[in-house]
């Protein structure tokens, strides 16, 4: 069968849609027919080389996908071709274009692949992204996870989620309120509707000039995740993490250069893909994706923000540059590899 892709050729070189190789599933991996792709704010940065990721170029890049599975490979035991599934290739980590999601047929390995029932596909690659909440909030913030089948445990605990409208804050808002904590919202006024849907118990407007003083009040938290966050926001976590006698915030971009934190403060970054990828953590990622996520697309208990479709692999390195603008907030951008 034909299969084409969108193509890197280096570090700031311009992208093109071309043929490429139909490939065979290996051991544990399975074949997929393409048919959404959620694209990542991170992709473009590494597009201009301001991710110090070593690829091996010409190159196929992307994550979060979700289509039909076309081939399995052997020692694959949980699927079989026709199932509708969402998935992580690990593609930019394994440095093997045949993973790269930007093409109409791809590999993903079975251990990362939730099937997805009647999910549209659209929404099933965006909320294939919950690979990261997961690892954010259970592994490097240390909360209890949610109990699918029953009622969530009311912990009477809160967790502040900082850029809440955002892909990586609507989800992580979601999960924690399934795991049973009060979920603290912080994003623009115009998001507060957004955060209702969400699981956002308290909404705090972030540039509000009370903001400080609003979330002091509203804590302490046994949790602080800055899902979207700039240098400004930073400070401002310190501030009420101060307040409430230091602690820990883990953010998705790192501590900002340039960035103080009070004596007592501290914030960190953590490459989430990498805990899947690691032997000793396969029970949770099993939980992760066999269990937790498959299980939220039987029941429809995840919702992802809006989308909006870009158009085919061409329409890349458009939805590319509006993220490295700044101007998509509040929405995912998809991308449909059969339209091309």
């Amino acid at each position: 069968m034909d299969n084409k892709a969108l193509w890197l050729n280096g570090p700031g070189q311009k992208p093109h849609v071309g043929p490429a190789p139909y490939p065979d599933p290996g051991e544990g991996q399975l074949l997929i027919r393409t048919k959404a792709v959620a694209v990542q704010p991170g992709e473009w940065k590494i597009q201009e080389g301001m991710i110090p990721i070593q690829l091996t170029y010409p190159t196929i890049i992307g994550l979060s996908l979700s289509g039909v599975v076309e081939k399995i490979g052997p020692g694959v035991t949980r699927f079989s071709p026709g199932d509708r599934i969402a998935s992580n290739s690990a593609g930019i980590l394994r440095d093997d274009a045949r993973f790269g999601a930007y093409q109409r047929f791809a590999l993903v390995p079975q251990d990362l692949t939730s099937k997805i029932g009647e999910t549209p596909f659209e929404d099933a690659a965006a909320l294939s992204t919950a690979y990261g909440p997961m690892s954010a909030l259970f592994l490097h913030l240390g909360l209890q996870r949610p109990l699918m089948r029953s009622e969530a445990l009311a912990r009477g605990e809160k967790v502040l989620i900082w850029g809440v409208s955002s892909s990586f804050g609507a989800i992580s808002a979601q999960i924690a309120s399934m795991a049973g904590y009060i979920v603290v919202g912080v994003a623009a006024a115009r998001h507060a509707e957004l955060a209702t849907t969400v699981g956002v118990a308290h909404f705090a407007n972030r540039t509000s000039p009370s903001i400080i003083q609003d979330l002091v009040a509203l804590g302490p938290f046994k949790a602080v995740l800055a899902a979207a966050d700039s240098a400004e926001d930073q400070v401002k976590i310190g501030e009420v993490l101060a307040a409430q006698g230091g602690g820990h915030f883990l953010s998705t971009a790192g501590v900002r250069v340039g960035v103080r934190l009070p004596d007592g403060v501290t914030g960190s970054f953590r490459q989430f893909l990498d805990d899947y990828l690691d032997p000793r953590l396969k029970g949770f990622t099993e939980w992760a994706w066999w269990e937790f996520l498959e299980g939220a697309f039987a029941i429809n208990s995840l919702k992802t923000i809006p989308l909006e479709v870009m158009g085919g692999l061409s329409k890349t390195t458009e939805a590319w540059h509006l993220l490295q603008q700044s101007k998509v907030n509040g929405k995912r951008l998809i991308i449909l590899p059969e339209l091309d």
